[in-house]
């Protein structure tokens, strides 16, 4: 059911909508149709227009027919035109014919009972706003013939769990999956050369990012669950699980923004700027370890939560330059430490490795294993013989075993 703010944007939506709104040609079986060209047969799928307003009935299970009959003519439906099933909210499932090359913006925008849907390899590109707020959406694989995702192509799908983009796709659009928050990992093709602002912001769940090898504008180096643009080692997408790596010089613009499962962040020395908002709405962190002796820019602040309750840690001999500057000067705690080199540390590890796991550290791969437990300060915090230690405090840890080395954050 919708909520009256949800009905009064729609009835906001339809007075703009409205003033470029065209009638259709005619309708076949429920279906309402734009003729594109008489000399090629080919019409495009539209919604019903009458008396300044547009009306969309369907619901339920919808095949859409690949050729159509009018006036004795047979026609082509090669296009889902822009808002042909908008708010369409009893519809369940569609079916698009592999004649079908675009679809168009915000064609299944607010279809909240939308579940399924079959997308032929036909489709070049997908529209601004086609899939947002299509609630009931769990899984989506966008074909290899599909080139660009649009801006807001699926914002707000909160049940999308899993996302196939085909290595056909090379633009993926600003909030293009913003707000997905049961997704909970992300591959980019290497096919792929733009990615829009906030594309991926507000993903809460989403735990795993990974660049495909042979991309040459993107790469997640290290396993460092992050998208970064290689050319200006900046780092665009991050989540929960991201370890930033050395190379990166610079935080992009909102690459953390709505990433609430953000408790501990370790920001090593060769960053020296933090884009706007590239922190907003990550209200859980309570740790931030800056490994630069000089403070990174950062035009924008952190939430209220994080100044009063997290602590911040910087270099000894550094916190009065901290302390001179925004918006780190608006932290309550903040303590120094030596980082003894340990931002030098990369993970590795082939059939053993370490994760983080109900507040223990747990080596997999190895039974009984000699460990060697250092904090970020370069203190031991546990030597001995286990596959499984639990550890007091929250932060970075790094965990030698077996002549391999892996940075892990609880």
């Amino acid at each position: 059911m919708k909520t009256n703010l949800q009905r009064m944007l729609i009835a906001i939506a339809g007075l703009l909508i409205s003033a470029n709104a065209f009638a259709h040609d005619f309708e076949k079986d429920g279906i309402y149709y734009n003729i594109l060209s008489e000399t090629d047969r080919t019409v495009a799928v539209t919604y019903y227009y009458y008396n300044n307003g547009y009306y969309n009935y369907f619901s339920g299970n919808l095949i859409i027919p690949a050729k159509v009959i009018y006036n004795g003519k047979t026609y082509t439906v090669t296009s889902i035109g822009e808002y042909a099933f908008y708010d369409c909210d009893g519809l369940t499932s569609v079916t698009i014919p592999n004649s079908v090359t675009s679809i168009g913006d915000c064609a299944f925008e607010a279809c909240y009972g939308l579940t399924s849907i079959t997308i032929p390899n036909s489709v070049t590109s997908i529209g601004a706003g086609a899939f947002r707020y299509c609630y009931g959406l769990t899984s989506i694989t966008i074909p290899n013939s599909v080139t660009s995702i649009g801006d807001y192509a699926f914002r707000g799908c909160y049940s999308l769990t899993e996302v196939t983009i085909g290595n056909s796709v090379t633009s993926i659009g600003d909030y293009a999956f913003s707000d997905c928050y049961g997704l909970t990992q992300v591959t980019i093709p290497n096919s792929v050369t733009s990615i829009g602002e906030s594309a991926f912001s507000s993903c809460k769940g989403l735990t795993s990012i990974v660049v495909e090898d042979g991309n040459t504008k993107y790469d997640s180096q290290n396993n460092c669950n992050a998208i970064i643009e290689t050319s200006t080692n900046t780092l665009i997408v991050g989540c929960k699980n991201t370890t930033i790596p050395n190379s990166v010089t610079s935080i992009g613009d909102y690459a953390f923004f709505g990433c609430s499962g953000l408790t501990s962040v370790e920001i090593p020395n060769s960053v020296t700027s933090i884009g706007s908002g590239a922190f907003k709405s990550c209200s859980n962190i309570r740790s931030i370890y800056c490994q630069s002796a000089t403070p990174p820019s950062y035009p924008s602040s952190f939430a209220d939560d994080v100044l009063m309750y997290s602590t911040l840690y910087v270099p000894t001999g550094c916190k009065s330059a901290y302390e001179a500057v925004d918006p780190w000067r608006n932290f309550w705690n903040i303590e120094e430490m030596e980082f003894n080199g340990i931002e030098d540390i990369v993970a590795d590890g082939d059939e053993i490795n370490v994760i983080a796991q109900n507040g223990e550290i747990v080596v997999n791969g190895i039974e009984n294993a000699m460990l060697e437990v250092y904090n970020i300060g370069g203190q031991l915090v546990y030597s001995g013989n286990s596959t499984a230690i639990a550890v007091a405090n929250k932060g970075i840890y790094i965990v030698k075993v077996s002549g391999k080395t892996f940075k892990i954050a609880l």
